[in-house]
């Protein structure tokens, strides 16, 4: 596991997208180096979250074609 980054910003072309990818990617640093529970909590209820609505993603993703996980 890279403990700097969650998302590689480089591997999407919005640029929305990427400012994201480096948001959540600077509240992952902070929470893997200083552990502070807030953070923890927040990364906690983000997975569970996007766990919950798995299904919905991977069923979008195929109907346009695209694999899941890619």
């Amino acid at each position: 596991m890279d403990s700097n980054q969650l998302l590689n910003g480089d591997k999407f072309e919005s640029i929305v997208l990427r400012e994201a990818a480096d948001k959540l990617n600077f509240i992952w640093r902070l929470a893997y180096a200083y552990q502070p529970p807030e953070l923890l909590r927040f990364l906690d209820t983000l997975a569970s979250e996007l766990a919950e609505r798995r299904e919905f993603l991977k069923t979008s993703l195929e109907s346009y074609g695209i694999t899941p996980g890619q």
